[in-house]
């Protein structure tokens, strides 16, 4: 089931070891607390957040259910003058998949398409965060770790582990999705590398190039690419939806580029937009693949039926690829404390050329962050 896009994910991380016992986690509760200390000496602010999601997913065509633990996140920030830090742990487990012809849950395809040299069914954070995956609490890794400096009122520096600045949706955390699941283009740029970035605010335009290892097998080509945004009217939301827009109308577009000579493609091409105005806001992304010469897309749109408490949303994807895959998802979110406390419900159409990749299935999740 989605062999082709699933095929064409790749979300990268680097792993510390597995935390099986209490006294594994009291040690990583000592080593977060070391460095929250040391980063507070001459340090001007200090911060630990973070956010929980959890969900049951069940297929409407099948007799299968199970709840998962989608993401399990710990932040730690810090700042020194002009330098910043971060570092953004993940503790949820890879995913697994139901296998349409077994019936049952296994893990992901034996495969390695993020190129760290792990394959993906055993990558902790190699995770899709696509329908049909159920997660669980596993391995600690570390997701974005990375050094700041600004070098100048404008222009910013950035080094370490990262995601590429390519699809805005990607950019952002999955505690404020308007679904519960990223758009499979969103998901296809939320992987992290190591490398450095240089971005800067000049106006209503924000934009960034950046450096990474890249995703060949090699390991000696360079992946580059950037991303530039404007805001030409109204002022852009930190949040998927209309949760919180203003009467006012509301445009972002963004243009993003990659080169990355491995194993997806050699060169992607992005646009995006978002709209809001009031109670509605509406979404777009279009991916162009050189490799695959293929085209995707998605469209959304949503209502906030009751202020700050009902949002509902649409959702149609494209694949454009030979069994002419397409994505359904119907959304509803329940705000009690906006997207820092809500409950998510979503029913999921997933439509193909091939019967046997056909099937609905619907997952209910509660996000809560701190």
């Amino acid at each position: 089931m989605m062999k082709i896009v699933l095929g064409a994910l790749a979300l990268t991380g680097a792993t510390t070891p597995a935390l099986a016992t209490e006294t594994s986690w009291s040690t990583t509760d000592r080593d977060l607390a070391s460095l929250s200390s040391s980063l507070t000496q001459g340090a001007s602010g200090v911060s630990v957040s973070g956010f929980l999601r959890s969900s049951y997913v069940g297929w409407s065509d099948q007799d299968v259910g199970g709840f998962s633990i989608d993401d399990a996140q710990i932040w730690v920030n810090g700042t020194v003058g002009d330098f910043g830090v971060v570092v953004q742990t993940e503790a949820a487990d890879s995913p697994r998949f139901f296998n349409n012809d077994t019936g049952d849950f296994t893990s992901g395809p034996d495969v390695d398409d993020d190129g760290d040299g792990v394959p993906d069914d055993v990558d902790t954070l190699n995770r899709p965060n696509q329908p049909g995956t159920v997660g669980s609490l596993g391995n600690l890794g570390v997701l974005d770790a990375y050094v700041t400096w600004n070098a100048t009122e404008m222009i910013k520096v950035q080094m370490g582990q990262f995601r590429p600045a390519v699809l805005g949706s990607s950019l952002g955390n999955e505690n404020n999705l308007l679904f519960i699941n990223r758009s499979g283009l969103g998901a296809r740029f939320a992987y992290r590398d190591q490398g450095v970035q240089v971005g800067g605010s000049f106006g209503m335009v924000n934009a960034v190039v950046y450096l990474q290892n890249g995703d060949d097998l090699d390991g000696d080509e360079i992946s580059f690419g950037g991303r530039a945004s404007a805001t030409i009217m109204g002022t852009a939301s930190a949040n998927e939806g209309a949760l919180g827009a203003s009467g006012d109308p509301s445009l972002t577009v963004g243009l993003g580029f990659t080169d990355d000579k491995g194993l997806l493609a050699d060169q992607v091409i992005a646009v995006d937009a978002a709209f809001t105005m009031g109670a509605l806001g509406v979404s777009v992304e279009i991916v162009d693949v050189d490799e695959d010469d293929a085209t995707l897309f998605n469209v959304a749109g949503s209502f906030v039926v009751m202020p700050d408490q009902l949002e509902v949303g649409l959702r149609y994807e494209d694949f454009d690829d030979a069994d002419n895959e397409n994505w359904i998802t119907l959304g509803a979110n329940w705000y009690l404390q906006g997207h820092a406390a809500k409950w998510q419900f979503n029913y999921i159409m997933l439509n193909s050329d091939d019967p046997a990749d056909d099937t609905d299935l619907f997952q209910v999740g509660l996000t809560v962050s701190m």
